[in-house]
């Protein structure tokens, strides 16, 4: 078994600032002699476009690894771009306190401070304090979910952020790896 490369461009929709493509990249996993038969049929009919070459009614099982692969990679490209729409808008439902809390205990959120600072008047001016707290909550928060990777920004934006999605009418379209038609090209 072998990892061939596989690239999808969808666009989403138009903005005010044009159109909003997501690109995305994967692998889809091919035995040998799965690559040789398409190799063959890509050989035989004289073109790699996946629907002139009916790879679907010719070799179901081996189409249907292409498909799961581009539409998994497309999912997952759309899935991540709406959540940093949804952080990056506001659009999250949760409790600030809590997530705070959360991040300080199992993140890395340290508010330091110097309590001289915030006294006025004798008093501590707590007011003041807490919008400072948040306000280095809120840069720290940028900093952290950015050094994230794709599976842990997932996982901190949906069980931490209350982030939900339903996510219908995945645009992606199945073609063969480049990898094996550069092989079908190659002269024996």
């Amino acid at each position: 078994m072998a990892l061939y490369s596989i690239e999808n461009d969808t666009c989403l929709g138009i903005s005010h600032s044009g159109a909003v493509n997501v690109e995305s990249e994967g692998f889809v996993e091919l035995s040998d002699e799965e690559v040789a038969k398409v190799v063959d049929l890509i050989r035989k009919e004289g073109t790699s476009d996946i629907e002139e070459l009916r790879l679907e009614e010719a070799y179901p099982d081996i189409y249907e690894k292409l498909r799961e692969a581009y539409y998994e990679m497309a999912y997952n490209a759309e899935e991540l771009h709406w959540l940093w729409e949804g952080y990056n808008n506001g659009y999250f439902e949760y409790d600030t306190d809590e997530l705070m809390a959360y991040c300080a205990e199992n993140c890395g959120f340290n508010f330091e401070y110097n309590e001289e600072d915030y006294i006025e008047d004798g008093e501590l001016d707590e007011d003041t304090l807490e919008y400072d707290k948040m306000d280095a909550f809120n840069e720290w928060l940028d900093d952290y979910v950015n050094g994230l990777d794709d599976k842990d920004v997932k996982d901190f934006f949906y069980n931490h952020m209350n982030a939900g999605l339903d996510l219908d009418d995945i645009a992606y379209e199945v073609a063969i790896p480049e990898n094996i038609i550069k092989m079908a090209e190659k002269k024996d």
